[in-house]
Parts: structure tokens; C-alpha cells; sequence
């Protein structure tokens, strides 16, 4: 997908009159080398990128290469990694010149007027920095109220025909693609998630003709067909949402679009309206099977029924629905942990259409989950998410999960690989073995040797199963009679 916030940074940076080249090297498949080359060419006065934390060594490799090439270019990080761990990477990044936190518009753009006017950097919030050795924090920045007074991203900036993004929809049409995010925000208390640190907990919306402003534009400037939103939750406000959808239906534009559900949000007759207007793919989160896990652990307070509800509505109006739910929480059990198959098998009972998607639990900085982890022992203190060698030191399976920590705490390696074997079997299809291949070639350690060899065995026992009995389904009943016995 085009890189939204790097495009709203430099919409911003343009509006105020300032020269701004955006290279995604991503879809242009550039190389560090290739990056070396352009900053020794154009000589800019300052580069940045955006880092999340599954691709942080790359962003900190980059910072590198510019100073390597002039020590003098201003080097700035942003993204959701940067602002949950500020200090510590500007602390070990030496490269690095200012960390901007949180929402970047305005502290990006009051920054590069201090330093074209010779200001003072100390004086913009919202930027950490290094002052007389020590790391320099210069205060939260207020979020912006009226997200209206935003320009549009700066997709003009980037090659949009390289990105080839594209969806097939339910009636089996692939239709050219197109992001746009309509809210900043997250109010709720997910004990593993970052939004809230990125964005803020209060919601705060474009405009209904903002966004259908941006969608027009889309549509006629690159035949979108498809609008994937990329909030975190697009129905936070009923309303809001009723006239979003309303004006869409208006519109007749005949395209289809996607988003995230809170599901304990939504009712029927919304659904049903956002069908009219287009609606082809839903995800939302469950998060845990067990009650006591999701409602005390991950801070998700809602009933498992209206997950089988939302489903079930899903299958009666037409649209896809997709479930998330994540294995290994702090304090699960084995049998806990099983309510999560349970939950999947009940999910495809009610609605076969149903997508599902898992992840062993991730770590990230700044979270609760990450003092959790430090309490529980389960994490160094002295950890740094800037020295890749401290990802020896915690449980990591980059080939499959990135350069992030999972969190395991009750379970072993065997349970957990058993947990996405059962998984894989809801799809009615086992991991793949290209998929192990690709784990075995990324080995880095004899760690990383004994957890794929865990799941390998476990993926083999699963096989075998099957080809014994094509019929048969591990269910939770069967476990609970074992541990019974």
C-alpha cells in the first residue's frame, strides 16, 4: 500500500513551500547501495524515514548510510516504534539526529523551519534529541483537533502504477485498490496494542466531505475500484458512520471497500446500510478464546456471542468476515489457550466463509505488555531495541513473526506449534512446506534451530493424523478427557 504517513509529512512540508522528494524503496527494490547513490547525488539537507518495529534494523541501516555518506545531512525518524521507544533509540543510534513522536505534521515542519532559520530544535514539541550528552525529550506536542486542515497525502510524490494494488472481491473481480485512513484515535485498553501511544486515546475524524473528497480523488486519478480504510476502528462514532455511508450509497460509485470492526459497535441495520454502500470484507478483533483472558488480560470486554453474531450476519448479507486471535497471552493455560480452536472451529460452524487470521504474541515497546514481560522476568532489562544482538536474548522466529519479541509465558514451544497446526487445520490446509523451508534457511541461532525443529515435528505429527484419518479434528472436548484421565 502507498506509505500514508510519509505522504501526509511531505503534503504537509510542500503546502509551506519546502522541496520534497519521497523514494519508496520498496516498490522501486532499492537497495542501501541505491540509497547511497541518490543521497550522494541529490545532496538533501535532511532525510527521514518511517520505522515500525518488525522493520526497525532496516530504517536504523538507513539513518546509517546517509551519515556515511555526509556526516552533515540532518537525519529524523518517525512511526510507531519511534514513539513508543524514543529514548532508547536515540540514545543507541548515534546516526540519528531527532526522533519525532507521535503525529508528525506540524513538529516535522516546525523543525525544519528551526533549522532553516537557525532556531532552535529544543524549542519544537514533540521531538527527542541528544543535548550535552544526554537524550533531550522537548515535550508532548497537542494533538491536531481539526485533522480537516490536513492536506490530502502526497501520492503525486511516489509511483503510484508500481504499487499494483489490487483486491478480488467476493464476486470475484480484481479491482484496482487504493488507502485512506479516516480517524486518528483509539480509546480502548488492549494490553498488547500501540495506537493509543502512536495516535492518542481520543478519536478524532475527517470531515464526511473530507473523506469523500479524497475518495473522488481517488477514483478519478487512479480508477480506484476498491477502498481499503485503514483506521483502527471506522465505526468508533454511529453517526459519523451513517453519513459516511449514506453519501457513499449517494455517490453511486459502484466500488467496494473494507475496514476494521469493533464488533460490540456494530448492529445489523449498520451492517446492512454498509452493504448498500459497498462493503465486501470485515475484520475484527477477539483476540482470546478464554473469557477471564480476554476480558482481564487483554482489556477486550466483550461477550465471544457477538463475535458468532457478527459472523453469522456476515454470512446472511454477504460480505467476508475476518477474525483475529493471537496465541500465548500472560497467564494462559493449555486449556485456556485450546478456547481459541474451539472458538475457530464454532466461527467456521456458524459461517464457512469466515477468514482467520492468528499470531503469537508480539511485544512492542511502550506497552503494558512490555512491563508485563519485564516483571514476569521474560525480558532483559537492559534489553535495547536498537542492538540487534539483543534479539538473541529474547524469543524471536523472524522468519515467520519479524524482528519482534513474542511474548511466551505459560506455554511451551510444543503447545504453541500445536495451537497453529490446529489453526492451519481450520483452513483446512497444514503449513505449507515451503513455509518451513523459507524458517530453516533464516536460522541464526540453535535457538531458532530447536523452535523450528518444535514445529516441524508438530507440523509432521498433524500430516501423519491426517493421513490415517482424513476425517478427523482435534477438538477441545478431546483435550479436556485427556487431561481428565
Amino acid at each position: 500500500m502507498p506509505p500514508l504517513g510519509i505522504l501526509y509529512l511531505a503534503a504537509v512540508l510542500e503546502q509551506s513551500q519546502h522541496q520534497v522528494e519521497v523514494i519508496p524503496c520498496d516498490v522501486l527494490n532499492y537497495s542501501l547501495a541505491d540509497v547511497r547513490r541518490i543521497v550522494a547525488d541529490t545532496q538533501p539537507d535532511i532525510v527521514g524515514c518511517t520505522s515500525t518495529t518488525e522493520n526497525r534494523f532496516d530504517s536504523f541501516d538507513l539513518i546509517r548510510s546517509v551519515k556515511a555518506v555526509n556526516p552533515d545531512i540532518v537525519t529524523v525518524l518517525g512511526g510507531p516504534h519511534i514513539s513508543m521507544a524514543r529514548e532508547d533509540t536515540v540514545y543507541h543510534l548515534a546516526e540519528l539526529d531527532y526522533a519525532v513522536i507521535g503525529e508528525g505534521e506540524y513538529t516535522l515542519l516546525e523543525l525544519v523551519k528551526a533549522l532553516e532559520n537557525g532556531g532552535d530544535p529544543a524549542a519544537v514539541p514533540g521531538l527527542v534529541m541528544r543535548r550535552d550528552g544526554k537524550v533531550l525529550f522537548t515535550g508532548e506536542r497537542e494533538p491536531i483537533e481539526d485533522l480537516d486542515e490536513l492536506p490530502m497525502p502526497a501520492r503525486h510524490l511516489i509511483p503510484m502504477e508500481k504499487y499494483h494494488f489490487m483486491v478480488t472481491t467476493r464476486d470475484g473481480r480484481k479491482r484496482k485498490a487504493q488507502n485512506i485512513m479516516t480517524s486518528r484515535g483509539c480509546p480502548f485498553n488492549c494490553y498488547f496494542c500501540a495506537t493509543p501511544i502512536t495516535w492518542g486515546r481520543k478519536m478524532r475524524g475527517f470531515s464526511t466531505e473530507r473523506v469523500i473528497n479524497e475518495m473522488q480523488f481517488l477514483i478519478d486519478n487512479y480508477d480506484a475500484e476498491f477502498i481499503w480504510f485503514y483506521d483502527d476502528t471506522l465505526n468508533y462514532n454511529p453517526t459519523r458512520l451513517q453519513k459516511l455511508m449514506e453519501t457513499i450509497i449517494e455517490k453511486d460509485w459502484g466500488i467496494k471497500f473494507c475496514n476494521e470492526f469493533r464488533i460490540d459497535l456494530i448492529d445489523k441495520p449498520m451492517l446492512e446500510l454498509m452493504m448498500r454502500a459497498g462493503l465486501d470484507f470485515g475484520f475484527f478483533g477477539i483476540e482470546a478464546g478464554n473469557a477471564r483472558i480476554r476480558r482481564d488480560v487483554v482489556q477486550k470486554k466483550f461477550d465471544v456471542e457477538l463475535a458468532y453474531r457478527f459472523v453469522e450476519w456476515a454470512g446472511e448479507l454477504g460480505f467476508t468476515a475476518n477474525a483475529f486471535l493471537i496465541f500465548s497471552h500472560y497467564s494462559e493455560g493449555w486449556l485456556e489457550a485450546l478456547e481459541s480452536i474451539n472458538i475457530m472451529n464454532r466461527i467456521k460452524e456458524i459461517n464457512g466463509e469466515t477468514e482467520i487470521t492468528t499470531a503469537i504474541l508480539h511485544i512492542y515497546p511502550g506497552t503494558p505488555l512490555e512491563k508485563i514481560a519485564i516483571d514476569e522476568g521474560l525480558f532483559p532489562k537492559d534489553f535495547s531495541w536498537t542492538r540487534k544482538g539483543d534479539m538473541k536474548r529474547v524469543h524471536v522466529l523472524p522468519a515467520a513473526q519479524g524482528h519482534v519479541p513474542l511474548f511466551k509465558h505459560r506455554l511451551s514451544w510444543f503447545q504453541i506449534a500445536d495451537l497453529v497446526m490446529r489453526w492451519s487445520a481450520t483452513k483446512k490446509k497444514l503449513v505449507s512446506s515451503s513455509k518451513v523451508r523459507q524458517a530453516f534457511s533464516n536460522l541464526s541461532s540453535l535457538k531458532d534451530l530447536f523452535v523450528y525443529g518444535v514445529f516441524f515435528l508438530v507440523m509432521m505429527k498433524y500430516r501423519l493424523k491426517k493421513l490415517i484419518n482424513p476425517a478427523s479434528k482435534p477438538s477441545l472436548g478431546d483435550d479436556i478427557k485427556k487431561m481428565g484421565n
